[in-house]
């Protein structure tokens, strides 16, 4: 087939092809998209780079949007970098559904693009309306379907304001707290010419948190002195791994005790003696100072509040939640500031002062730990596996290339617990409570870090919820193999539970009729084979366990994804629509 003959470097770029060129060099390195009739702009640009030579962000087609936002979910939480995910109008924006909620819940960058219907009907305009889609998609407020949840919406108005654009869009992202935002432009907008970019990509520097000032450090170290039984609590430090070894640091010196709670990075290393657990509101009654660093949810209100005369101090990238509704947590200071700056100056202060009852704080950590210790039970038994007992043999998998994710929300305490990762990085959960992140996180964390061992623990609804259709045949094309392990239990566990919190005694617990038992009895190893990018395993009894889990690992080593449908006890006995 012949070529068009290379096109010289004074050829100005379209819109589309000018927001590819500026994402390129402001080092994104995806683009995961659903591709669709607003986007003949962005086909010919990709073309036209491609056959020139020249640097564009690498394509990732994805069958549905979740995979696309959920695999540039993951691969910020590995890198802190924006990439880019481009959808088709508003139905594409509507697509995405659950992964928007989850990029901010989470404050991971991303750069959303969606293509708005052409406006003009004059057939001289490239990119105008000349289908019948193109009026039935056109939304008045499309970036209403999202705007609550990103850090900026906008629309390209004009080819002209391409760069300055997309550059803002790129600093915003990427601004403390980071977050998703989204790029709206009409078809005709994106075929326009744009004009030359600006050289001024040093004048887009990203905003920053600095640490405290200096009486704010002072009162801080002088609190956590002066304390008998300090505790920090934390759920996303870990965004930046080096803090964890400075949370280290300072937990060793003060004789300080750590909870993770729900934590969706590494936090501090979970075999370390002064980890005491991952279960929210323990010890909050207990503790005569709380730190509160980077987390959203401390305790539960109605469960447990702090010890009276008890001091809370609260160091957050993003203090005061505004992008939550009803939300408030009370400490007497609350600074939005860099943690790991604010622990660096921490050690950077004299120790003399922390070792006065340093003794004291470490004998309340060391009954802390013994009083609070889980008891998961042994292994065995005659009936089916339990989640405790497949989670113990997914611990035998881990090593020292492991990254773990794990999406199983009425096991999110217990799995965390058993494996007890130390490693900076080793770890992710989502902090959203959109399910589906998971299986196509895992595709964003595998292209982020090629040479890691990815295993991604799912429960099943987690599972169905990720259109595995999308997220496996996604793994499949573009080499990003990793380990999925469903918790198969038949059904959500999580709403029956729910209901049992609130009506203890009521018909649905004494006749066990939840309707819950949705998906029951689907083959997922199959699901996952008929893609093509996965193979399929299912274990029904404890003697195939630990040999499936090892030939599935080995068929991830051997560079394609594998899905281990783990059978576990039923979540109800109530059979549905029969």
């Amino acid at each position: 087939m012949s070529m068009e003959p290379i096109l010289t470097e004074d050829r100005l770029p379209s819109a589309a092809e000018q927001l590819l060129r500026v994402c390129s060099s402001l080092g994104v390195e995806y683009l995961f998209t659903n591709l669709g009739s607003d986007h003949p702009a962005f086909i010919d640009a990709f073309a036209r780079l491609e056959q020139e030579g020249r640097p564009m962000p690498r394509i990732i087609v994805c069958p549905h949007e979740m995979t696309t936002l959920s695999a540039a979910h993951g691969y910020a939480m590995v890198t802190r970098r924006p990439q880019l995910v481009l959808v088709h109008v508003d139905v594409g924006t509507q697509n995405l559904g659950a992964s928007v909620h989850n990029a901010a819940r989470g404050r991971v960058p991303a750069i959303v693009v969606a293509g708005l219907s052409p406006v003009s009907t004059h057939a001289g305009t490239v990119g105008h309306r000349n289908e019948y889609i193109h009026y039935t998609q056109d939304a008045p407020r499309q970036a209403g379907i999202v705007d609550q949840y990103m850090k900026w919406c906008y629309e390209l108005r004009s080819a002209e304001m391409t760069d300055k654009v997309v550059r803002r869009a790129h600093q915003l992202a990427c601004s403390m707290p980071q977050g998703p935002v989204y790029l709206t432009g009409a078809r005709e907008t994106w075929e326009a010419t744009a004009s030359p970019p600006e050289d001024a990509a040093g004048n887009w520097a990203v905003s920053k948190f600095a640490g405290l000032a200096p009486d704010d450090l002072l009162e801080l170290h002088r609190a956590l002195a002066q304390a008998r039984r300090p505790l920090v609590v934390t759920t996303y430090l870990g965004y930046q791994q080096e803090s964890v070894g400075r949370l280290v640091e300072l937990s060793e010196r003060f004789g300080i005790g750590v909870c993770e709670l729900g934590p969706h990075y590494l936090n501090f290393p979970g075999d370390h003696p002064h980890h005491l657990g991952y279960q929210r509101n323990t010890l909050i009654a207990e503790a005569d100072l709380i730190l509160m660093v980077d987390v959203d949810v401390p305790w539960i209100e109605s469960r447990v509040t702090p010890a009276k005369g008890a001091r809370v101090f609260h160091v957050d990238l993003d203090p005061l939640k505004p992008g939550l509704g009803y939300w408030h947590f009370p400490a007497q200071r609350s600074y939005q500031a860099d943690s790991r700056q604010v622990l660096e100056q921490l050690l950077g202060l004299p120790a003399k002062d922390a070792d006065r009852l340093r003794a004291e704080r470490l004998a309340w950590i060391t009954e802390a730990r013994r009083a609070h210790a889980p008891a998961f039970g042994p292994d065995g038994g005659d009936g089916a596996i339990t989640p405790v007992e497949l989670t113990r043999a997914v611990r035998e998998l881990v090593n020292e290339r492991s990254i773990v994710l794990v999406e199983a929300p009425s096991a999110s305490q217990m799995i965390p617990a058993i494996l007890r990762m130390n490693r900076p990085g080793s770890y992710y959960g989502n902090h959203g409570a959109g399910l589906g992140w998971g299986a196509n996180a895992a595709i964003g964390v595998k292209l982020a870090n090629p040479d890691a061992e990815v295993i991604t623990l799912l429960g099943d609804g987690c599972f169905m919820f990720g259109v595995p259709s999308s997220a496996y045949w996604v793994a499949g094309a573009y080499r990003a193999p990793h380990l999925t392990i469903v918790y198969n239990n038949g059904g959500w566990k999580s709403p029956r539970m729910s209901t049992v919190y609130v009506h203890p005694e009521g018909p649905a617990q004494r006749n066990d009729t939840y309707w819950v038992a949705a998906g029951a009895g689907t083959q997922f190893s199959a699901v996952a084979e008929a893609t093509g990018g996965a193979v399929g395993y299912r274990v029904d009894g404890r003697e195939q366990l630990q040999a499936t889990l090892r030939q599935a690992l080995a068929t991830v080593r051997s560079g394609k994804a594998a899905v281990v449908d783990v059978r576990l006890a039923s979540v109800t006995g109530q059979v549905l629509a029969r």
